[in-house]
This record gives C-alpha cells, sequence and structure tokens, in this order.
C-alpha cells in the first residue's frame, strides 16, 4: 500500500460524500459498496461515539433523521434522541435505512434511478461500526476520508481520537485513511499520536486567518473548506504553496471542474455516479 496522498498525486479525484448518498442512505455499508462500484476514488463518512463507547458511522448528533427512532415506542421518551445517550446494542435496534424511501431526499426513487427492487436491502441497513467499515476499505483497497465529529459535552470528547487511532492500527489502514475534522484539536492529537496518518482541516462559514501559516501550524496535509467560500484563486494558491485542497460539497460537475482545472486533489459529491465511471465488479 502507499502513504495516502501518495495514491492521490494528480488533480480531478472523486470522493463520496457519506457513501453515494444520492443512491443509497447515507453512512450505511450498502451507501459505501454503491460509492465503490460506482467508481469513486474514495469515500468520505463520519464517526461518532456511543454511550458505551462503541465507535459508529452516523453524521447528525441526533437519531430522527436518518433512522426510525420516532416510530419506536421504547424510545419515546428519550426525545431528542442524542446518539451519545444510546449504547451501540440500542442502536442495532434502529431500521437506519426506510427513512430514505420515504423522504427520497434527492428525488432519485421518484426518477427511478433508485429501482423498487432494491427497496429491501435498504430497509435493511443498520448503522455501521467504525471496525467493519475500516476492515471492508483493507479488503477493497478503497481509501476513506473518515470525519472524527466534535464530541464537545460527551464523555469520548477526550478519548475519540485515540480510539480511532487504536482501530486504525489493529485494521493495519493507516495508509488508508485520511482523519479530517471541524474540531482542529483533533487533528493536532492525531499528529501528536501518529504522524503518519493524514490529516485535514474542515471549515465552513469563513477562512481562518492567515491561512496557509495557520494549516502550517496545525501541521495538516490538506484543507478541506466549504466549496460555499471558495474560489478558484484560493484553490490555485494553496496549492502553488505545497498544501493539498479538497472540496465539498460540491454537485455541479462544471464547478467541480474549474476547481480541478485550479488543483483540488479531490472533490466530494453526492453524485460520484455522475462523476465518474462505474468500477467492474
Amino acid at each position: 500500500m502507499k502513504p495516502f496522498f501518495e495514491r492521490f498525486s494528480g488533480t480531478g479525484y472523486v470522493c463520496a460524500h457519506r457513501g453515494a448518498r444520492s443512491i443509497a442512505p447515507e453512512n450505511t455499508r450498502l451507501a459505501f459498496e454503491k460509492a465503490y462500484f460506482s467508481g469513486a476514488h474514495l469515500y468520505e463518512t463520519d464517526v461518532q461515539a456511543t454511550a458505551d463507547g462503541e465507535l459508529i458511522l452516523f453524521h447528525d448528533h441526533t437519531l430522527e433523521r436518518t433512522t426510525d427512532i420516532s416510530m419506536q415506542s421504547a424510545f419515546s421518551e428519550r426525545s431528542p434522541w442524542p446518539l451519545a445517550e444510546f449504547t451501540y446494542a440500542e442502536l442495532q435496534s434502529l431500521d437506519a435505512g426506510s427513512w430514505f424511501i420515504g423522504s427520497d431526499p434527492f428525488g432519485t426513487i421518484a426518477s427511478g434511478d433508485v429501482p423498487k427492487e432494491h427497496f429491501r436491502s435498504i430497509r435493511g441497513q443498520r448503522i455501521p461500526l467504525l471496525r467493519d467499515a475500516l476492515i471492508d476499505c483493507r479488503h477493497y483497497d478503497f481509501p476513506l476520508n473518515l470525519e472524527i465529529k466534535d464530541q464537545t459535552g460527551t464523555a469520548a470528547d477526550t478519548t475519540i481520537v485515540s480510539q480511532v487511532i487504536e482501530l486504525i492500527k489493529q485494521t493495519q489502514t493507516e495508509l488508508l485513511v485520511l482523519i479530517s475534522s471541524f474540531k482542529h484539536a483533533y487533528l493536532r492529537q492525531v499528529k501528536e499520536q501518529d504522524a503518519t496518518i493524514a490529516t485535514a482541516a474542515l471549515v465552513e462559514g469563513a477562512h481562518p486567518e492567515s491561512l496557509l501559516s495557520y494549516l502550517r501550524d496545525l501541521d495538516v496535509d490538506a484543507y478541506h473548506p466549504d466549496q460555499l467560500i471558495t474560489d478558484t484563486a484560493l484553490v490555485q494558491q494553496l496549492t502553488k504553496n505545497g498544501m493539498k485542497v479538497n472540496l465539498w460539497t460540491v454537485n455541479d460537475l462544471e464547478r467541480a471542474n474549474s476547481f480541478t482545472a485550479a488543483g483540488a486533489t479531490f472533490i466530494c459529491t453526492d453524485w460520484p455516479q455522475r462523476l465518474v465511471g462505474p468500477r467492474q465488479s
């Protein structure tokens, strides 16, 4: 295996945001499978900790949007259902797929891009463990951009970085994983514990002042700004100075191409199947 960014030595790579979430429920193993076979070069997902310390893949800090918890009478008195207050066993009782059929968030069910014969596998999705995702990454040699969600206010805040790194080492995926976070203190912790693991600073709203100096002081390998606050001139400036830039979440092909032309290493998108060709099984 090559070090993470050695396999991404050029530009124009495609990262599947939360898996191929336009055609499968986000952050499920089905979404990651769809991302792989869509031809994506890597995928992005989110990691958080449960009440009993298991690392699971889930984006929101509460459970109602992408599970059926609001329909589970056993949990009705625990609204608004903070993820950090549930054990892994409790989370496994939840359906993490059917919401996608009901809400059709990208219109892909109405358009027929997600055929009805796929509904059974969608309904069978559960919240995955990070360990299983890393094992899959190693099996398929499929790189992962892993976002550590901000755990401030939970018991995991001081432990999640160490837990993530331990699992990466156990699964021997050090060179397959890029760790990103909006909480940049986590990124410093990663480098302190294992300097070989690639890191990236996530930013939205506004860029940090003295941006290049800030990123170099943070010792990150890449910058992940919201595409809404970023122009091609900034991408060119940073890449010229040796900083890799990856944009999120870019669903417009023309805009994706403009960032690629400016030097962006990869584009994170909800529609990997539109930006690349399918991988042969």
